[in-house]
């Protein structure tokens, strides 16, 4: 065989005066050992990110500040992680997942004292069946907080609407958020975006309120052989207004209800939502999307209640007919003792009224254990749920453990 036609490999060997066999024998340990080494150069890619952010933030959460050279302003950093490790048990195909249901590395602080910032990423149901999880920013924002009622958000964060959709996934009642709620994010209405923000909390926190303009990212998917082409023509605009006739809730805060206060104060709140979207289209069909609600939350003592109504609509531009949905939920918790709470929930979805046999109802029973108020917390809960046009038997058990910081 002539030089030219030996292997790579293997005509190194030949060069350097190896015999055949030992040539084979290295130039397969050569190949073994580069594809360990790209393989271990791969992962460091992938992996060096996260591993980097937890290596730097107990030193982060110790200094948590850099001040700039003139020594006279600072930016400060504070890390944060969340983990929910989630058990499912369902009745479908008797399927035991054991998954990594929220994963979030955070960050906040203050920059300059001129604004404060946060950021969130977020890598969901990691190890779930069929799913594969990637990495996705929650949140990145800035808060211009200009007099006392009156600040302004720029960034990525929580569309204003309803309380359950304000209301972190690290501090519900039950382990997930409504079917109402889930089906007004698939508008791309109760789901975080990027927008201007004018909110604030006057009357000494007793009043919030909030009125925005958005880009519902719901309306940007590009169309492909299984998925329909959404787009959104015109800003979205959602607004709320809230009164606490008890407890004021903190003057700065928004986005920061809570589904249990663990006992904690007494407070009476009522809210109504609203929000418009000029002109959407899905595949073919082009409309106007409107869509309000309202809310109550209770809670003195040992007690705990919250409930929401929420509609939307479809305007067809066309003379296919409009799509009606509406839902609602009515909650609540009692504790048993100080870290141990019962809790409950029915729910219902309608997500079409102009169509027949496409209702939801669910019935949530469960109890929360609160080793660290909700930093550090193990729910558990079993759903009864009852589908129109499911004859199958689909309830679901589920056990959670969170850490939050």
């Amino acid at each position: 065989m002539a030089l030219s036609q030996v292997p790579h490999c293997c005509a190194c060997f030949c060069h350097s005066g190896q015999s055949e066999p030992e040539g084979r024998l290295n130039c397969g340990l050569s190949n073994f050992l580069r594809r360990i080494t790209m393989s271990f150069k791969d992962h460091i890619r992938t992996w060096m990110p996260v591993l980097a952010l937890l290596l730097i933030a107990p030193e982060l959460r110790a200094q948590a500040s850099y001040v700039t050279p003139d020594e006279a302003q600072e930016i400060t950093f504070t890390p944060g992680l969340r983990i929910q490790t989630r058990y499912v048990h369902d009745r479908i195909d008797r399927n035991n997942d054991f998954f990594i249901r929220r994963l979030r590395l955070k960050g906040k602080g203050k920059a300059f004292d001129l604004a404060n910032y946060y950021f969130e990423v977020k890598i969901d149901n990691a190890g779930r069946y069929n799913r594969q999880p990637r990495a996705e920013v929650e949140n990145a924002w800035l808060n211009f907080a200009l007099k006392p009622g009156l600040a302004i958000r720029v960034g990525f964060y929580d569309m204003v609407f309803s309380r359950n959709a304000l209301t972190s996934d690290s501090k519900l009642l039950l382990m997930d958020r409504s079917l109402i709620k889930g089906a007004l994010t698939k508008l791309g209405v109760a789901d975080n975006t990027v927008g201007v923000l004018v909110f604030g909390r006057p009357l000494a926190g007793h009043l919030t309120y909030g009125a925005g303009i958005f880009d519902n990212i719901g309306f940007e998917v590009e169309g492909s052989a299984t998925t329909l082409e959404r787009k959104a023509n015109g800003a979205m605009t959602t607004g709320r207004l809230v009164y606490d006739f008890l407890d004021p809730a903190p003057i700065w805060g928004y986005a920061d209800y809570r589904g249990s206060y663990i006992g904690q104060g007494h407070r009476l709140s009522i809210g109504a939502s609203a929000g418009y979207l000029s002109r959407a289209r899905i595949g073919e069909r082009e409309f106007r999307l409107v869509a309000w609600g309202a809310d109550l939350f209770f809670n003195y003592g040992r007690w705990t209640f919250e409930a929401e109504y929420d509609q939307y609509k479809e305007e067809m531009f066309t003379s296919v007919p409009d799509i009606d949905g509406e839902g609602w939920y009515a909650q609540g918790g009692f504790l048993l003792v100080p870290n141990l709470e019962l809790a409950a929930r029915h729910q219902e979805l309608d997500a079409n009224k102009n169509v027949a046999g496409d209702k939801l109802q669910w019935t949530t029973l469960g109890f929360n254990i609160y080793l660290r108020g909700h930093q550090l917390k193990i729910q558990t809960e079993y759903t009864f749920k009852k589908e129109q046009g499911d004859p199958l038997n689909n309830n679901v058990f589920q056990v959670q453990l969170q850490l939050d910081y």
